[in-house]
């Protein structure tokens, strides 16, 4: 029943417009269904009801799922319907919205806010139990990050920034302007630590760059921002270490 289950997933995500005034953006996403169990529908061998442990990231931003359960009919096409609150679409609309949304925050600031809010409102109108209540408090906790959005925001435009070629060609110009975007990022993650403590997705962002971050820090001679990270990122603390004078 289910051995062309990848390959509809996989299809649904590449042939369908999730965002087609962004459709120049290019997501590299990873996802395993494991199965735990199918319950197969008295009536008919090609449906059943599957329930499966579900991992989905684009390298920085995680989730995994224990039990997600979804009914499945294997001659029925997965269909895209933007605003679907129910089966197997809802739930790889809600990824897909969210993930464009997150990606968005990185070209421009708060840019992904409307695709969060379409992911979000997935989550709140789906069908009432513990998963889509987690997926709606995960969004919510997105979109109020306003410290966080601003920071990845900050940190990309850096990286667009000494990667354009009118870095290349006078360098020094920018200088003020990348200490100032430095600092401000470095400031927007000490505000998450004062205003959240610690935040999950603050420590993914921080553990997906570490390596970048605590170079770019010691470039920049901000001992003081390799210190901090040290005490907040505690499971990426040998690196930060690596860096201090």
């Amino acid at each position: 029943m289910i051995d062309n289950i990848e390959n509809e997933i996989k299809n649904y995500f590449l042939f369908n417009q999730f965002s087609p005034e962004y459709d120049f953006i290019e997501l590299n996403m990873k996802m395993n269904l494991i199965i735990e169990s199918i319950k197969i529908n008295n009536n008919s061998k090609n449906t059943g009801q599957i329930k499966c442990h579900f991992l989905i990231t684009n390298g920085e931003l995680y989730y995994f799922e224990k039990s997600l359960e979804f009914e499945y009919n294997k001659n029925k096409a997965l269909v895209f319907i933007p605003n679907r609150f129910q089966g197997l679409e809802s739930i790889l609309n809600y990824f897909a919205f969210l993930y464009i949304g997150y990606e968005l925050d990185t070209w421009g600031y708060n840019l992904g806010t409307s695709y969060l809010n379409k992911a979000l409102e997935i989550s709140s109108e789906a069908q009432s139990n513990s998963n889509w209540k987690i997926r709606e408090e995960e969004i919510k906790s997105i979109l109020l990050n306003s410290n966080l959005r601003e920071a990845r925001f900050l940190y990309f435009s850096f990286i667009d920034l000494i990667n354009s070629d009118k870095y290349k060609k006078n360098p020094e110009s920018y200088n003020k302007e990348i200490n100032n975007t430095i600092n401000e990022l470095y400031n927007k993650i000490v505000n998450i630590s004062i205003k959240i403590g610690y935040d999950k997705n603050t420590i993914k962002f921080l553990g997906h760059y570490s390596e970048n971050l605590a170079d770019l820090f010691h470039r920049m001679e901000m001992q003081d921002a390799l210190n901090f990270l040290v005490k907040y990122d505690i499971e990426n603390e040998t690196i930060y270490k690596k860096y201090i004078k």
